[in-house]
């Protein structure tokens, strides 16, 4: 089961949640249900509101960036085309990601700050 901690002075601190399904979702579908307030307005990953930095918890998570999230990220200014890279990355974090593209696997335990 994925494990993530909310990091953010909007809630006082932090929450740890785990996501006990067993498929992934979206930190920011974990974050509605689990009533922590993430600022969003689209939800399709255009806007850039929901933008967080992620952070693993252990060693290395291999992430996938869809070409609309790093555009939007790029566009909202929380990466250069030098971050960006290959589709499929590894990395130590942090590093930011759209609440709404980003899949918690079951396997996942990682930071959340916003």
């Amino acid at each position: 089961m994925g494990q993530v901690q909310f990091i953010s002075p909007r809630i006082g601190g932090d929450w740890s949640i785990l996501c006990r399904s067993h498929q992934p979702i979206s930190l920011l579908k974990m974050a509605r249900i689990f009533n922590v307030p993430l600022p969003v307005h689209c939800q399709q990953g255009i806007c850039g509101t929901c933008a967080v930095q992620v952070t693993p918890q252990q060693g290395i998570r291999h992430g996938h960036l869809s070409p609309v999230e790093k555009r939007t990220l790029r566009a909202v200014g929380k990466v250069s085309c030098i971050d960006e890279g290959d589709d499929l990355v590894q990395w130590k974090g942090p590093r930011w990601r759209l609440a709404c593209q980003c899949m918690v696997e079951t396997s996942d335990q990682f930071f959340v700050a916003f």
